[in-house]
């Protein structure tokens, strides 16, 4: 495999890091680091990591969740996951919370609009996979 030519390399790097600086105007950012950035989103922790060198945006949408252990919530997990086109569903039972990731190239120029229609659809899967696992 061949690293990819400069040229394309800071086309992909430029993607990204505009992709964050929306990001950071369209939201109240909790804390931020090299690679992400955590917010709050429709009820959920959001947290957004970003790979300059692909470039992607991963996106979690996380919430604190009473029971961890059934295994009947266990098994909606995978029911979920066998289901999903957009992301994966998880519990960890370590923190207590559920929590829904999704991985999103840039290959144009990210726009607000874009954003947000990707959010709420991210975000509607997320409080359904949600509301099946806090029942």
């Amino acid at each position: 495999m061949t690293d990819a030519p400069s040229e394309e390399q800071l086309r992909r790097t430029s993607l990204a890091r505009n992709a964050r600086r929306l990001i950071c105007e369209c939201f109240m950012i909790e804390s931020a680091d090299d690679t992400s950035l955590t917010a709050y989103y429709r009820g959920f922790y959001l947290q957004l990591s970003f790979s300059e060198l692909h470039p992607l945006i991963v996106f979690c949408l996380a919430r604190k969740i009473r029971d961890t252990e059934s295994l009947k919530q266990f098994e909606s997990v995978n029911e979920l996951n066998l289901r999903s086109v957009l992301g994966s569903h998880t519990i960890n039972p370590e923190v207590g919370c559920y929590a829904y990731r999704a991985v999103h190239w840039l290959d144009v120029e990210l726009t607000r609009d874009r954003l947000f229609e990707i959010l709420e659809r991210l975000a509607g899967e997320a409080q359904r996979g949600y509301n099946r696992l806090s029942v």
